[in-house]
């Protein structure tokens, strides 16, 4: 075979193997193992520590355990169920808030299913008749002085059906039928036949709510603090100021609060602030006794 063949041949051997060994040292720094050192990167992996799995973050967030005794705060926002947004943005708080939905509404049976999947309690946030009805309505579905006890009953099993995971009943309104013993002893009576919780809104101090509920061997637990926006944002700021206080004195408080996006700021802001000084955010079946 002619010289010049053989130097043709030589010549592009070398250009494989310079080609090998370029495409090599390319694969080594993406991390794949070389042909001529397999042991060197098998060794760093195998020494290497395993990277530890990425976490998923759960529908609340994670917050370490209080103390033995550590004063509580229970957040209930009512009123939920006619308007998406502001349930999401409470939501990505990630906190143990509680909802509380009212009937009838077209989001309500959404809204409720979507927040006990996110871990938060839901309440039925059950209309009744005010002092001034029908000047001031309470809403589609309310419990009415008109109505019998039996029709209360039926009422009530019905709503509670529109808000399927409900683990209990706040009144909406109702300054004057909660005021009234045989109808409330009437709703008690369906709470618990469910084992349901009663949260007594206290929209009036003769209220006699609370006290059928632990008559009949229905938890129950009574509001302290009411933020209503009436005031605007200065009237609102010295509520929340103040559940810091009273949750240190009492050992807890319940707080109720309307959806407004006002109300998801000042969470944002306050609920830290109280995790700081030793406060826990709870379900409010946490505070009914």
């Amino acid at each position: 075979m002619p010289v010049r063949v053989w130097q043709a041949l030589a010549g592009i051997i070398l250009l494989l193997l310079v080609a090998v060994v370029g495409l090599d040292q390319w694969q080594a720094r993406r991390g794949e193992a070389s042909l001529f050192r397999p042991d060197v990167l098998g060794r760093a992996r195998r020494d290497a520590p395993e990277a530890p799995a990425p976490a998923r973050p759960g529908p609340l967030a994670e917050t370490a355990p209080p103390p033995p005794g550590a004063p509580r705060v229970a957040i209930i926002v009512d009123e939920l169920g006619g308007r998406r947004d502001i349930f999401d943005a409470l939501r990505e708080i990630r906190r143990p808030l509680t909802v509380a939905v009212q009937p009838a509404l077209p989001l309500s049976a959404a809204i409720a299913r979507d927040a006990a999947r996110s871990g938060m309690e839901v309440l039925l946030d059950l209309p009744m008749e005010p002092y001034r009805y029908p000047e001031l309505d309470p809403g589609p579905g309310a419990l009415l002085m008109s109505m019998r006890p039996d029709e209360i009953q039926r009422t009530i099993g019905s709503q509670l059906g529109a808000v399927a995971p409900a683990v209990g009943v706040i009144n909406r309104m109702g300054s004057r039928l909660t005021e009234d013993r045989a109808r409330m002893r009437a709703m008690v009576e369906v709470l618990a036949a469910r084992r349901l919780l009663l949260v007594d809104a206290y929209t009036s101090s003769q209220s006699v709510a609370y006290d059928e509920a632990h008559a009949a061997g229905v938890r129950a637990a009574r509001r302290q603090i009411l933020v209503d926006h009436a005031g605007g944002e200065a009237a609102d700021r010295a509520r929340w100021d103040a559940v810091a206080g009273w949750a240190e004195r009492r050992g807890e408080v319940t707080v109720v609060v309307h959806d407004h996006p006002l109300t998801v700021r000042l969470l944002r802001e306050y609920v830290p602030r109280w995790e700081a000084h030793g406060l826990r955010l709870v379900p409010v079946s946490y505070v009914a006794r």
